[in-house]
């Protein structure tokens, strides 16, 4: 059977020609847009850069039916969420000394531990052990990072050097810029002006406030953040590191083992 095929006018033809090369044209003008808005620094959300490097043959852990990130610094092999794991209780309730895990949410709302992560009391943390380095609530392998493990990683992320670990001893600010170095960067999360927050290796380090054991109050959301160790500091207090919005450094200090702060899990090596 012969094909018949329609014959068109030189008129019509270039229009057709017209009409294809308009579509290339237009085709590869948003791919070159695309690119360039992908690789232009100025259109990306702070909040959303990550700098960090997972830990080898580790980039991610699931625990209790959620994924957590691996982040390698220096020796350290730390998760890059603030841990979010057990049920949460009423802020007018006390977490108990039983089987079940409990946290508060900011607020009393879940949508603050999705971002922020849980506040726990010290003891719960530790699963009521008062062992330096336990593991307490983290996933099996991991454990609550001492005050030492804490030093390390501000003697690594500070460009402020300090010959060694016992440099850090300081209670109170100290160093110069491992805060910033380790505070998730933009403003959406941190109030203004997140003080030197560049995040340069990926920590992300998150304002999740703390809440207060005398009234069960909520406070310092997206100011502060309050990091629980593993070390005790006597038998009703334990050493903490916190993060501020208007600080490029650290503070190290102690607290009652009732409030509730947020906590990271590091890696046993």
């Amino acid at each position: 059977m012969e094909r018949k095929f329609k014959k068109i006018s030189g008129t019509e033809a270039h229009k057709t020609i017209r009409f294809i090369g308009g579509i290339f044209f237009i085709s590869i003008m948003a791919f070159i847009m695309s690119c360039s808005k992908t690789a232009d620094p100025a259109t990306t959300d702070p909040d959303e850069i990550d700098n960090g490097v997972p830990c080898p043959e580790m980039p991610t852990i699931t625990y209790h039916g959620q994924v957590y990130h691996t982040l390698i610094i220096g020796e350290q092999c730390w998760l890059k969420e603030n841990l979010n794991i057990g049920a949460m209780i009423n802020t007018l309730d006390t977490l108990q000394n039983d089987s079940i895990v409990q946290k508060y949410g900011y607020k009393n709302d879940t949508a603050n531990c999705s971002i922020y992560g849980g506040l726990y009391t010290w003891h719960e943390i530790m699963e009521y052990s008062a062992d330096t380095g336990s593991r307490g609530i983290c996933p099996e392998g991991w454990h609550i990072p001492s005050d030492e493990d804490w030093k390390i990683l501000e003697e690594t992320m500070d460009n402020h050097i300090i010959d060694s670990v016992a440099g850090w001893d300081t209670t109170g600010w100290r160093g110069s810029d491992a805060g910033g170095n380790l505070k998730n960067m933009g403003t959406k999360k941190w109030f203004n002006p997140n003080t030197a927050g560049i995040d340069s290796k990926g920590f992300r380090a998150l304002p999740g406030g703390f809440r207060n054991f005398e009234d069960g109050s909520f406070d310092k959301l997206q100011s502060t953040a309050f990091f629980w160790t593993s070390t005790a500091a006597s038998d009703s207090a334990a050493w903490y590191r916190m993060f501020s919005y208007t600080h490029a450094d650290v503070y190290r200090s102690y607290s009652k083992t009732t409030n509730a702060f947020s906590v990271r899990c590091l890696r046993d090596q």
